[in-house]
């Protein structure tokens, strides 16, 4: 018997291949000879007249196992993305095999591609990496976990909590407030008188922010408690919850001695119908007070004052201020927003400032970014998600000043932000955004601006020499370029609503959007593009192929 399976491949080499078979091409695969694989598919498809998709999924997923099993961490991350663009059932074998990667990178990013999909087995998966050595892994997998109320969450993410040290149990009181069932609120309401304060502070925040009015009177008794962190989480939350109830409590936190606790309850105050606290606010913006200068950007009689302090000598306070007035849509942040935009030799990034109570967030600049160290925060990564969001919220100004921004951001060829630039001038679909990116598709001396405008005008279905475009830069890019990533941000180094998924940088990711729009076209000249490619471009990109390749046999 054992003979009998030795032979079978050599005798499948070894038939004379005037007649390929599907066996013969997948063993290729198999053993790691995907040029020959592909050169023998292509003689079966001319004799068979059409693409065989079974066969191709089967390629496919052979590609992306042996990169979900190679040794190379890099090589385990590209299969892990290629099979997450697949988002197919079939390559669910790919991604547990990524969560049994001895790199905590793989696993995180095996876990949030398992997090996009639902069904049984997704959350089988889920399950299973709660046992995993990384404790970020373990996190992840508990976030998804708890947003599915799977039956087993609870337990699982309980019994996590327990076996961690007390002080980094505030990374749960998310989770119970996410699933919501009546043992989970039990575990949040015991969070809220844990014996570390920032559990408390912690719970309080998520109990109101996931609208549990079931757990005011536990938040009121906090209101007076000695701790100014828990005050300010509970005069935040109160209000935020609309609960009339503690008015006078709030009101008594105006005597306070720490500007953080007035602040929080003259916002609470101001959403209970309180016009007193307004006037507060603003008097303490004007005294630049960071956090006021915050709140203010959900004050519309906030915007003289915000306009003021745009033009603030300090920058810290002029950006402050210039986010909160473009909140407002008032296109008087624009010189500021471009100072943030745009970089210049400061090298400017950003860390957050967080009040004690956790419910303010200001941005304080540091210089010299690239040089910081990533230890216990992703400068460079914070940096980037900040202006992403600030130049999506840019769009709601006039469409004058949206372009005239643009225009200054593609001269100062700002690569990070090239692609969210383009995407959002794709989307405008407005005379001056169309004629900005046909500009700058011909603009010589930007390949890389070019080839993304070229790119959108050609998925906006515009008439031009656009696909013959893409089709020849990708043809001078398949040999040379490789897909690279920038590093998962993970939970306890995540900004609010910042990106946290396996994200490919500027180039890598032009080189997926070029292939994914060809392939999502759905012909055969899309598909041969792709085998092309997997036989004869850069070994390194081959994975995240074979998962388009998937993609594009839907």
């Amino acid at each position: 018997m054992q003979l009998i399976k030795f032979l079978v491949p050599l005798i499948l080499l070894s038939t004379p291949l005037l007649f390929p078979n599907p066996s013969q091409i997948a063993y290729l695969m198999q053993v790691q000879q995907p040029e020959k694989s592909i050169a023998l598919y292509n003689r079966y498809k001319n004799e068979l007249g059409k693409h065989d998709f079974e066969v191709l999924q089967q390629m496919a997923l052979i590609l992306l196992e042996q990169g979900a099993r190679a040794s190379d961490q890099e090589t385990q991350l590209l299969s892990i993305f290629g099979s997450g663009i697949a988002s197919r059932a079939a390559s669910l074998d790919v991604l547990e095999a990524g969560i049994k990667s001895t790199h905590a990178e793989t696993q995180l990013a095996s876990i949030q591609f398992l997090g996009r999909m639902q069904d049984d087995r997704t959350d089988e998966l889920l399950v299973k990496a709660m046992s995993s050595e990384f404790f970020q892994a373990r996190l992840e997998a508990a976030m998804h976990l708890a947003s599915r109320k799977h039956k087993t969450s609870v337990g699982q993410i309980e019994s996590l909590m327990y076996r961690v040290p007390p002080q980094a149990r505030f990374f749960f009181p998310q989770f119970f407030a996410l699933i919501g069932t009546s043992d989970a609120i039990s575990i949040l309401r015991h969070l809220m008188e844990d014996s570390t304060a920032a559990v408390r502070v912690e719970a309080l925040l998520c109990a109101a922010r996931f609208g549990r009015d079931d757990l005011l009177p536990t938040i009121r008794m906090n209101i007076t408690h000695s701790n100014v962190a828990e005050q300010e989480a509970a005069a935040f939350a109160v209000g935020l919850l609309k609960d009339s109830s503690s008015i006078p409590k709030l009101k008594r936190l105006y005597n306070s001695s720490t500007s953080n606790v007035q602040i929080s309850a003259a916002r609470s105050l101001l959403i209970l119908g309180d016009p007193e606290a307004k006037d507060f606010l603003i008097q303490q913006a004007k005294a630049c007070n960071p956090f006021a200068i915050v709140t203010l950007a959900d004050i519309p009689e906030g915007k003289e004052v915000l306009a003021t302090l745009c033009n603030h000598p300090d920058l810290a306070i002029r950006i402050n201020a210039a986010i909160s007035l473009l909140k407002q849509r008032d296109p008087r942040c624009r010189k500021t927003i471009i100072e943030i935009l745009v970089r210049d030799v400061r090298d400017m990034g950003f860390t957050p400032q967080i009040s004690l109570g956790r419910t303010m967030l200001a941005l304080k600049p540091v210089f010299s970014a690239t040089q910081q160290p990533t230890t216990f925060f992703d400068i460079q990564a914070a940096t980037l998600g900040i202006r992403q969001q600030l130049l999506v919220e840019l769009m709601h100004l006039p469409e004058e000043d949206f372009l005239t921004i643009a225009k200054m951001i593609f001269e100062s060829e700002q690569a990070d932000l090239i692609p969210t630039l383009v995407s959002l001038l794709e989307s405008l679909q407005t005379d001056g955004a169309i004629a900005l990116l046909k500009t700058k598709a011909q603009q010589a001396g930007m390949p890389l601006i070019r080839a993304y405008c070229n790119l959108a005008l050609f998925r906006m279905g515009k008439e031009g020499p656009y696909e013959a475009y893409l089709k020849e830069w990708l043809s001078r890019n398949k040999d040379g370029e490789m897909i690279r990533f920038r590093p998962v941000v993970t939970i306890d180094k995540r900004m609010i609503n910042s990106p946290h998924e396996l994200t490919p940088e500027d180039s890598s990711r032009l080189l997926i959007e070029v292939y994914q729009t060809l392939a999502e076209r759905q012909q055969e000249s899309s598909i041969d593009i792709l085998l092309d490619a997997i036989a004869n471009g850069n070994i390194k990109n081959r994975y995240v192929l074979a998962g388009l390749l998937l993609r594009t046999l839907q």
